[in-house]
């Protein structure tokens, strides 16, 4: 786990993350857009699951690899419902990802997403001042264990665990809710926790 104080560090990664992804939101939606992190804490497979819902949970989601000096699984995942929601702001109607509309709603969610974890991606490597070279991410939409298991799989050094950040999105009124994951791959994280002072293996 996380001390109070690599709490607040990884806190401010996911805000800054945040403040950059709310800008170019409510650029493409045309209305304010805020975005807050509440936590941000090192969480084992089994915790994480819980946090989205369960395995069997649907949900949206973008994806875009680190490589370079830290390679590394970066996931943004949204409930279905409330992706649905921000798709619907963004096409100007009611959108069910599994309903006539499929192809439109994930076409703006493709952006969407985009937007939302290339500002992360941004802020993450930034902040490491390493040099990262990030993939063009790409969308999912399925159950919460199926999108995890791909992330997860060169993620096994560390016991599965992930950096996890609680983010919260409001607009016109709605509560949307966010989950950022940061999964290293194995062997290759070492630089992060370095500079944490974090062992993973709880030494």
């Amino acid at each position: 786990m996380l001390d109070p104080l690599e709490k607040d560090v990884f806190k401010e990664v996911g805000n800054i993350g945040a403040a950059h992804a709310a800008t170019a939101l409510s650029t493409l939606l045309g209305r304010p857009i805020d975005i807050e992190v509440p936590s941000a804490e090192l969480e084992g497979f089994e915790k994480i699951l819980e946090r989205l819902g369960g395995a069997e949970n649907y949900t949206a989601g973008a994806l875009l690899r680190f490589t370079g000096d830290v390679e590394a699984t970066l996931l943004f995942l949204m409930p279905l419902e409330d992706a649905e929601r921000l798709v619907g702001q963004l096409i100007g109607e009611q959108f069910r990802f599994f309903g006539e509309m499929h192809s439109l709603g994930v076409s703006a969610w493709e952006e969407i997403g985009n937007i939302l974890i290339g500002a992360y991606a941004r802020s993450i490597s930034d902040w490491l001042g390493l040099s990262l070279h990030v993939s063009v991410p790409a969308s999912a939409f399925d159950m919460v264990g199926a999108i995890l298991e791909i992330g997860l799989l060169n993620s096994t050094k560390f016991g599965n665990m992930a950096l996890y950040i609680d983010t919260r999105l409001s607009s016109l009124g709605d509560a949307l809710n966010g989950h950022l994951l940061l999964l290293p791959d194995e062997d290759s994280f070492a630089p992060v926790f370095k500079r944490l002072g974090v062992d993973p293996n709880g030494k």
